[in-house]
């Protein structure tokens, strides 16, 4: 039997590809149409003094005015909004951010620790701000540094200083500028912050504070840690070890059996034992 071909008749498979292909057509349509919709409105508003910048909405500081953040930014009043986006955006113009005016107020207020500069349409800019926390004073021959926990200088021989806030004596950091991270030994910022907290915890637990009358801390050289008290009594801890254990006796002795007017010096030698050494020599 002859087998005969009848033209005309096209595969359902055929059919399904050219709708396929129609909706990507579509779409793709729809898409540069979309673009060139939203193109032509930032042009429009680019130009438009309706989005022109007239407030500064600031929030999250306690050591700057919203003046002060409004002018680190770099934006000025009567500057367009939609302007300011596109003005080295690095991808954030799409949530509206104006990254110049972070990456401004980052690199000129030391305390800052994160920003978000967003732009609220039609005329307004929101600046929030996250803070660093002083944590430490590094005291160093003329000169005292305030810092926060990561190391980051926050001031250069502040006037005020909060309470609570140890003083920490023989860390020698190189070249520093405030609000940048300054090059400090690990070990030795570490062992001045776990001192303080264990005196802390352990006056937590007692009637009889030792902090107050901690003068600094200091970890020049750690085999012989310690810490000064009312600028009389030097207490060398040796290695930070047993600290629990020797704050303790340091606690029992200062209170107990130290004159109030004795000066002089309260070691731990290797064998854990703490001898007080008068400076008079009695």
């Amino acid at each position: 039997m002859k087998i005969r071909r009848i033209k005309g008749v096209k595969k359902p498979l055929d059919k399904k590809r050219k709708k396929k292909k129609l909706r990507r057509v579509l779409r793709l349509v729809k898409c540069l149409l979309t673009l060139g919709i939203l193109v032509a409105t930032a042009v429009y508003a680019s130009r438009a003094p309706f989005f022109n910048i007239d407030a500064f909405r600031v929030k999250g500081s306690s050591h700057y005015s919203d003046e002060s953040l409004a002018s680190a930014s770099g934006i000025v009043r009567g500057a367009n909004g939609f302007r300011l986006l596109f003005d080295k955006p690095v991808g954030r113009f799409f949530f509206l951010r104006v990254g110049s005016a972070e990456r401004a107020i980052l690199g000129s207020r030391p305390y800052v620790k994160n920003v978000k500069v967003r732009y609220l349409i039609p005329s307004t800019i929101s600046i929030e701000v996250k803070e660093k926390e002083a944590a430490a004073l590094l005291s160093l021959e003329g000169t005292s540094l305030l810092i926060d926990r990561e190391g980051y200088l926050l001031e250069i021989n502040p006037e005020n200083v909060k309470d609570g806030i140890p003083v920490i004596k023989g860390i020698k950091p190189g070249a520093y500028k405030p609000g940048k991270k300054m090059d400090i030994p690990e070990d030795a910022f570490s062992t001045a912050f776990e001192i303080y907290e264990t005196i802390r915890e352990m006056d937590s637990d007692s009637e009889k504070k030792l902090l107050p009358d901690v003068d600094f801390i200091d970890v020049g050289d750690l085999s012989k840690t310690g810490f000064s008290l009312q600028s009389r009594v030097l207490v060398n801890l040796g290695k930070p070890e047993d600290l629990n254990y020797k704050i303790s006796a340091v606690k029992t002795i200062f209170g107990n059996n130290i004159k109030k007017n004795e000066r002089g010096k309260l070691d731990f030698y290797s064998d854990g034992n703490p001898v007080f050494t008068p400076e008079n020599g009695g």
